[in-house]
């Protein structure tokens, strides 16, 4: 993380602005050091910080919401082209983040989905179409933004 907050400050600095380094670990700690999400996001705080200013972390949700602002429209596409199987399962993911044992039991009543059999094919569908992503056995929605705007739209 040190290298990039250096580097982020340094762009900033570049600019004639200030960026405090508590922005570059709470971006690292909210998207898990996926540097793309954080990129996109101090994209935005940079446009939005003038020259001779700072930025900081009282900026961050407001550039969040930005960009869920901007990509809402596509979202709301995706997500209404789901098929009703998909869609339920996908928000279910996304309400716990990390989904585990999805086929299972509990996760299908504390979800209110129908059966194993069809959470496995909506599983499938959903991993190809890259919704969603498997790591360690946990499944979780592949696009992090995605994810904020079900949150934003109160869906989950």
């Amino acid at each position: 993380m040190g290298v990039y907050t250096d580097f982020c400050v340094n762009k900033f600095e570049e600019a004639g602005k200030h960026l405090d380094a508590a922005v570059v670990a709470m971006l690292y700690e909210r998207f898990e050091a996926v540097t793309s999400y954080m990129h996109r996001v101090m994209n935005v705080l940079f446009s939005r910080t003038d020259k001779g200013t700072s930025c900081d972390v009282s900026m961050v949700d407001e550039a969040i919401e930005f960009i869920i602002k901007l990509s809402s429209d596509t979202y709301e596409s995706l997500f209404y082209q789901m098929p009703d199987k998909q869609r339920f399962l996908f928000l279910a993911i996304a309400r716990e983040g990390k989904a585990k044992e999805v086929t299972g039991g509990a996760f299908i009543k504390r979800n209110k989905l129908n059966s194993a059999s069809s959470v496995n094919s909506a599983l499938k569908g959903l991993l190809d179409k890259d919704f969603i992503t498997e790591d360690r056995n946990a499944y979780s929605v592949y696009d992090q933004f995605f994810a904020l705007w079900l949150k934003y739209k109160g869906l989950i």
